[in-house]
């Protein structure tokens, strides 16, 4: 197959799925996207976290997580460059803490937030996360790290 028979069978493809599955299919291929061009690798996970932003506060699940930043789930409506104060609690037996970001990346379940100026205290709770996050996943699937 050459370069063009692939790329006429992927329009064959893509034109006979439905809306819903071709929205899918791009949120798909974009986050690809993204993971090739992300420096630190992201931890799935479901952790609580409050945040403000322009007034208003809210509350939210973050979905992953780096040293770099986060994915909030959420339905709010939010522009790149809006500045947000994080409030992330892990778990009852830490104490939350707080951290500013901005908002990067925005699609329709939530949005990506690019943490500002991490301490190292910031820093290494955040790596504590990630690590007890994979942790916790391994875990459930059965396996160690």
């Amino acid at each position: 197959m050459n370069d063009t028979s692939y790329t006429e069978r992927l329009f064959e493809i893509i034109k006979s799925m439905s809306v819903d599955e071709q929205k899918a299919l791009l949120e798909d291929l974009n986050k690809r996207q993204i993971q090739k061009i992300r420096k630190h690798e992201r931890q799935e996970c479901l952790i609580t976290v409050n945040y403000a932003l322009k007034g208003r506060a809210y509350q939210n699940y973050i979905q992953d997580i780096s040293t770099e930043g986060v994915f909030i789930e959420t339905r709010e409506k939010f522009s790149v460059g809006d500045e947000i104060l994080l409030t992330i609690s892990y778990s009852s037996a830490e104490r939350p803490f707080k951290i500013t970001g901005e908002v990067v990346r925005i699609i329709s379940r939530g949005v990506g937030v690019k943490f500002k100026k991490l301490s190292q205290v910031q820093e290494e709770i955040i790596k504590s996360i990630i690590k007890k996050s994979g942790e916790s996943k391994n875990k459930q699937r059965g396996t160690r790290s």
